[in-house]
């Protein structure tokens, strides 16, 4: 059956042909009666391979597809993280900004978040222009690729991510506004998703309808406005994570302070061991830092991890012994929230203890 359609197509391109008919005519016509455009192509090859006497000559670029999908699925998988990362470390600003007095509590440091947010933009932002960068360069030096049917099937299922992400937005966004509880950081969240998903959309939405016959420098102008606009809000974005996560001189110094505290935690515990084992003995607290080492204490645990001196530590009167360090920088309001006891200022700071009591974590 197959066979017999093909001979009856194939006899009336020759016969519109005969009268006159144009290629356009005959695949446009085809087309609309719900031929394949695959057998249309081949009704016309065979046709013309008739007339000539010659083969009809293959293009040598069988390996377009799969470069095709190895650019665009790059450019789509960068261009998801970086602007997921993006929109986090926005949300960041905005907690820390606008603090929500009914949630006050954080489990970890808005530094790390920052910090983890802005190496996947500076990895993944620079990536994704030179990826495009090339696919423009491909596209100016032969139009055809942008008719790729990998590029427009990759394009519609990210319009497809972008507008699922904008409609659940506005569903959140109406679901707060029905209970009354918006606020102005939930506004602010909420148009920050839009304005990223809305930019994102429009820009591939516009570059469905690039095809062979489209104008490559308007196109590359078009994506040189939405590149120059991406890297501004980068760039702005990461200038304000790097004022809030501090420089990676800053992160080191924070991560030395965080290993004081918890050295000194750790004396604090050996202490009050040392205390319950000795009892009401003339000398109940250690004298000094070694002899607490020599009970089971580790003394890595006793000296400053970048200077390696040990930490202060002196017995005041009763049960009562004193711990000091010199610390790098103010702890954070967010980690004060959960070590209020620990708290400390840049530079030299001491806490004053009781064995007697429960030890403070």
């Amino acid at each position: 059956m197959k066979q017999e359609e093909t001979l009856k197509l194939l006899e009336f391109v020759e016969a519109a042909k005969s009268k006159g008919a144009s290629d356009e005519f005959l695949a446009s016509f085809l087309a609309r009666q719900g031929w394949p455009r695959d057998d249309i192509h081949a009704a016309l090859c065979k046709y013309w391979e008739v007339e000539t006497g010659l083969a009809v000559p293959q293009c040598s670029g069988g390996g377009e597809s799969s470069r095709d999908a190895f650019l665009y699925l790059l450019s789509f998988s960068t261009l998801a993280t970086w602007t997921s990362a993006l929109g986090s470390m926005l949300f960041q600003f905005i907690d820390r900004w606008i603090p929500d007095p009914v949630t006050t509590d954080q489990i970890y440091s808005v530094r790390t978040a920052v910090t983890w947010q802005m190496a996947s933009i500076a990895v993944a932002f620079p990536i994704f222009l030179l990826v495009m960068r090339t696919i423009l360069r491909e596209a100016r030096e032969r139009p055809e690729r942008l008719q790729s049917g990998v590029r427009k099937w990759l394009t519609y299922i990210a319009l497809l991510l972008t507008a699922g992400a904008m409609i659940c937005d506005l569903i959140w966004f109406l679901d707060y506004f029905l209970t009354g509880e918006l606020t102005s950081r939930f506004v602010l969240k909420a148009l920050t998703v839009m304005l990223l998903c809305g930019a994102v959309f429009v820009y591939y939405l516009g570059s469905l309808h690039w095809d062979r016959d489209t104008n490559i420098t308007d196109a590359t102008k078009r994506s040189a406005t939405f590149g120059m606009g991406a890297a501004a809000v980068v760039v702005a974005a990461f200038s304000i994570g790097l004022g809030v996560a501090g420089t990676p001189a800053v992160q080191r110094g924070m991560q030395a302070d965080h290993r004081r505290i918890q050295d000194l935690r750790a004396i604090t515990w050996g202490v009050h061991a040392w205390y319950q084992r000795a009892g009401r003995s003339a000398e109940p607290l250690p004298a000094s830092l070694p002899e607490l080492v020599a009970k089971g204490i580790s003394q890595s645990q006793t000296a400053d991890p970048q200077t390696g001196r040990q930490y202060e530590y002196r017995v005041k009167t009763g049960t009562g012994y004193e711990l000091c360090a010199a610390f790098s920088g103010r702890q954070e309001e967010d980690q004060v929230r959960q070590t209020q006891f620990w708290y400390h200022a840049k530079g030299r700071t001491c806490f004053t203890l009781d064995a007697s009591t429960q030890p403070v974590w």
